[in-house]
């Protein structure tokens, strides 16, 4: 009776630490201060933030060499958007999950997930850019409005209505076709040949943002890495409106400073960036972005973040 009850203790053991090995738990924390020359809430131009994300993975693998694995994300913060300046109430959320299955480097993903442009569209940064602030990204005027207008994975909140994507991934070329049902289908190639990486991506039609919803959009990017430095360029066109961008990182002072010129919806912006990292995962990061024309808005943050 002893040697069953320890056998049976032993796979009890034995399951739940393959469990466990399936299941991860990574994440994000931050802290800072953001300015808005237009104001945020509460007539103040200036507001902290914190944000907890806690992002929990699975992943299993079964027989014939095939891989399932699923997603979703926890969200606590305080700030961003339009909260209440120095209000200490913290909201917290869960998105929405995403599950797919793997074979032989090819994926398909339902679910709450960026499209095939921020998947394998761009070349470098996220959408080619949001690359200035503590937050990754303030303005993202360096994506050149491909973060308004692109399929684009809802953080925290409902996941956008049956999202599909497949994947493919041969030696250092990338694939991803996307589609929303009844709206957007994206299309994303990105390859890499030593130190430069260039990506093409298009969509039948854009969802909002700088250009006019609905009309298609295309986009080519392309970067070089040149180890303690790196330039890149990224173009989007839609409904005859070139939106661009030219930015470069390189390394000074321990750390890294980044800048980018650009146009957005024939607005001029720019911005700048120096992120020195702290050790552990974290950086501490002062960034700020300008654009003109109607909008005529500065922001800034300063701030650190550390990833575990």
């Amino acid at each position: 009776m002893q040697k069953l009850l320890l056998a049976t203790t032993a796979l009890i053991a034995s399951a739940t630490l393959a469990n466990a090995q399936a299941f991860t738990v990574s994440g994000e924390g931050r802290m800072g201060v953001q300015y808005n020359s237009t104001g945020i809430a509460g007539g103040s131009n200036y507001q902290i933030e914190h944000r907890l994300t806690l992002d929990f993975n699975v992943a299993v693998e079964a027989d014939h060499g095939l891989t399932f694995g699923a997603w979703t994300r926890a969200r606590m913060q305080m700030g961003g958007g339009t909260p209440v300046i120095f209000n200490s109430n913290q909201t917290g959320t869960f998105s929405g999950s995403r599950v797919w299955v793997e074979a032989s480097g090819l994926r398909l993903t339902f679910g709450n997930m960026d499209g095939a442009i921020a998947t394998a569209g761009t070349s470098h940064g996220w959408l080619g850019g949001c690359m200035v602030g503590y937050e990754g990204g303030m303005w993202c005027g360096d994506s050149a409005g491909l973060d308004t207008a692109v399929q684009t994975e809802p953080l925290v909140g409902p996941a956008p209505a049956q999202r599909l994507m497949v994947t493919y991934a041969i030696g250092n070329t990338n694939i991803a076709v996307s589609h929303d049902r009844g709206a957007a289908t994206e299309i994303g190639i990105q390859s890499s040949f030593d130190a430069v990486t260039v990506a093409l991506g298009y969509a039948n039609q854009t969802i909002v943002g700088s250009w006019t919803a609905g009309a298609a959009l295309w986009t080519l990017s392309g970067h070089y890495n040149g180890g303690a430095w790196g330039v890149g360029a990224v173009v989007a066109r839609s409904n005859s409106i070139t939106n661009w961008s030219l930015s470069g990182n390189v390394g000074l002072g321990g750390g890294d400073f980044y800048a980018y010129v650009g146009r957005v919806n024939g607005d001029n912006t720019y911005g700048l960036n120096y992120g020195y990292g702290l050790g552990g995962g974290a950086t501490l990061t002062a960034g700020a972005e300008r654009i003109g024309g109607v909008t005529n808005t500065t922001v800034a943050s300063v701030g650190v973040a550390f990833t575990f």
